[in-house]
């Protein structure tokens, strides 16, 4: 059952396999388990459903009201044949699958939507006269198999991380069913489809490799993983969203000749009647590929899912399955493919832009299995390379090209792209301290930058709640249902050299956040890159409890005084880089709004939003406020030399008065406002608030 707190799954749908059995999970709300346990619930149609769950599907019922009557008996020779390209993100493991491996999963793809006799896709359901074609042109005209190999560490795949994948290989997905075959999905996802209206840049299916197809690494498995995960991707829901429901052709599914089904079936029980509501009162269609029940029990669409997927395929993935798409990526039968594709020379970097002293990582990505690389990169070191993936270090500004000849048996291309890399001096960052605490209203300030990847609900301005008043920054998590986005928060680049060797150099910042469900959780993630962002690294991150400051709670999260807790990141290990980023980065997961304010990077210097300290130097300042000078009362008295400087409520350094001969601050010149005078001597300090007038 799901909790009160549950939320609609709605753009991207997950599948996870628990070891030893075949079961499907929706991605939103599959996390981290153990094999034995099995990860919370989460359907399309929650028991609470919002209306932007459903914000789409008036496109949909217009599409089949316009479009129905779909004849249930077509030309058995009339197919809507969609052009597939299978990209495989290894890193030289088992998860780089084999062509036979790959061919077999569409097969298995063709049997399921097809109903062909004689395979496990024989099932009670109808041909949804929809076929599947590997690719034989790619997008520039060039013959291939329609499979891209790509050897790269992020075949351990975050979900939060799915735009990297498409940075590696993506064909316009108007012509392209992009599918991708991973090593692992984090969380024990076992594989993902985007939904039909969602982004254009998230279009396409993740499957792990063990379970595409069922053969080679899959061998164990039949194959149906992508089979309901594609008919995601032609808009059919689970056949058990929204529970029994009250009427199954308006709600649930949308889909009137699928059973109501109580909760997802993970057994083959043909016996099992979870719902009573409908008339006749049929049995849970266990077989049904958009149900959860084990691969070798599902074998099934129903007429009302084929007109559903029809609809798709005449409205919003029209252009895919058009004549002349089929013959643009040579999946029309008229295209002649050769006995043998030449190879295609291919290669990307995710790092095109770096400073200068940094390591580039070429990928080749050549199609038609090149066997042998001949690598030129003109101001890089090496030069030259004959690995198929290289690794470049550039330490001199400039912009060069990069060249690759590839080759095998039948002969050789070559890729030459100009101004690829471009190779920048990292300006030096600001001095230390810094210290942010928004409470100018201006947002983004003092060098921030905010990566809002989906242009959708990021980080702002918050009003309602701070650390220290009256502002802080917050992400509103609870009303995002694009689960799974990145939205970052990028301090400007900072000079830590500038601070004094062997203090105690600290990272500081407070937040607050609630969880909106015991299920669900945002992240916070602390990163840190000292390659000018080509690289980030975490420093710090948080989620579930870990994260929470405040009760769980479905309404929206405000923080009281006593609800911020307050993080400390030793930065002494960097404490020698001159161009140092720092970026908080909030995953969402449907939880609750997550909060930061004050942050703070110093070894000790005062800022506004520290008590100030007095520690056994018996000082004071007069007059306060003051105007042009301040006369410091206690000096005369004091024996050792003192040193003072003043900083601005931001603790940065306005003057440095070095070592005082008097007991006067000149303040002519100083900016009016609130001021802060640190005075040290022999191991002692004294801070003082000093209002200066205008």
């Amino acid at each position: 059952m799901i909790s009160s707190g549950a939320r609609p799954c709605f753009l991207i749908v997950f599948i996870v396999m628990t070891y030893g059995f075949n079961i499907l999970w929706p991605y939103q709300c599959a996390f981290a388990q153990t094999p034995t346990k099995r990860p919370g619930l989460c359907l399309f149609d929650s028991l609470y459903p919002s209306a932007k769950l459903y914000a789409v599907e008036p496109k949909f019922q217009k599409l089949l009201s316009t479009h129905l009557p779909i004849p249930l008996k077509s030309d058995p020779e009339a197919f809507s044949t969609i052009p597939v390209v299978v990209h495989i993100i290894h890193n030289g493991g088992t998860e780089n699958i084999s062509n036979a491996q790959i061919e077999r999963q569409i097969a298995i793809l063709n049997e399921d939507f097809g109903k062909l006799s004689g395979t496990p896709g024989e099932g009670k359901g109808v041909d949804t006269h929809v076929r599947f074609c590997l690719a034989k042109l790619d997008p520039f005209g060039r013959c291939t198999d329609g499979i891209v190999r790509i050897n790269t560490p992020l075949t351990n795949h975050q979900p939060a991380d799915r735009s990297a994948l498409k940075n590696l290989s993506f064909w316009n997905p108007a012509r392209y069913l992009n599918i991708y075959v991973v090593r692992t999905i984090s969380g024990e996802v076992g594989g993902y489809a985007s939904f039909p209206y969602a982004p254009p840049d998230e279009d396409g299916v993740v499957v792990r490799h063990h379970l595409f197809g069922d053969s080679g690494t899959a061998a164990a498995s039949g194959g149906r993983t992508l089979t309901h995960e594609v008919g995601h991707w032609l808009g059919l829901y689970h056949t058990f969203s929204a529970g029994c429901g009250q009427d199954t052709c308006t709600e649930g599914d949308f889909v009137c000749d699928t059973p109501p089904v109580a909760a997802p079936n993970y057994s083959c029980n043909l016996n099992s009647n979870s719902c009573s509501n409908d008339l006749p009162n049929l049995p849970d269609q266990v077989r049904n590929y958009m149900d959860y029940t084990p691969d070798d029990c599902k074998n099934m669409f129903t007429p009302g899912q084929k007109n559903r997927i029809a609809a798709t395929l005449k409205g919003v993935r029209s252009l895919i399955v058009s004549a002349s798409n089929l013959a643009l990526t040579g999946c029309d039968s008229a295209y002649v493919r050769p006995l043998m594709c030449p190879v295609a020379a291919d290669f990307i970097t995710l790092t095109t832009q770096v400073c200068s002293g940094t390591k580039v990582y070429f990928m080749d990505r050549s199609l038609n299995t090149a066997t042998s690389w001949e690598w030129s990169f003109p101001g890089g070191t090496p030069a030259f390379s004959i690995l198929p993936n290289p690794t470049v270090t550039y330490d001199t500004p400039g912009s060069f090209s990069a060249e690759l000849i590839a080759s095998n048996g039948n002969g050789s291309d070559t890729l030459q792209l100009n101004n690829y890399i471009l190779v920048s001096k990292p300006q030096i960052g600001l001095h230390l301290p810094f210290m942010v605490n928004f409470d100018d209203g201006a947002f983004p300030s003092q060098g921030i930058g905010v990566n809002n990847p989906d242009f959708n609900i990021g980080w702002e301005l918050d009003t309602l709640a701070a650390h220290s008043l009256p502002y802080s920054v917050s992400i509103d998590n609870l009303q995002n249902l694009n689960y799974g986005t990145r939205d970052e928060l990028v301090l400007p680049a900072l000079d830590l050299s500038s601070t004094r060797v062997g203090n105690n150099l600290m990272l500081n910042f407070w937040w607050a956040y609630a969880r909106s469900d015991p299920n669900y959780s945002d992240q916070l993630i602390v990163q840190i890159s000292k390659d000018c962002g080509a690289n980030y690294s975490n420093i710090w991150s948080k989620s579930g409890d870990d994260l929470a400051t405040g009760p769980t709670q479905t309404t929206p999260f405000v923080p009281n005084s006593t609800q911020w807790n307050k993080a400390s990141v030793r930065l002494f290990q960097y404490k020698t880089e001159q161009h140092l980023q720092i970026r908080f980065v909030n995953v969402t997961d449907g939880g609750n709004r997550l909060y930061l304010d004050d942050i703070q990077i110093n070894d000790g210097i005062p800022t506004a939003s520290k008590e100030p300290q007095n520690l056994n130097l018996p000082l004071q300042l007069i007059p306060n406020p003051a105007q042009e000078q301040v006369f410091v009362h206690g000096k005369d008295n004091w024996r050792e030399p003192i040193y003072c400087k003043v900083y601005d409520g931001f603790g940065r350094l306005l003057r440095d008065f070095g070592m005082l001969t008097a007991p006067v601050l000149d303040l002519i010149g100083l900016p009016a406002g609130l001021l802060l005078v640190r005075f040290e001597s022999t191991g002692r300090i004294a801070t003082f608030r000093l209002i200066k007038g205008s």
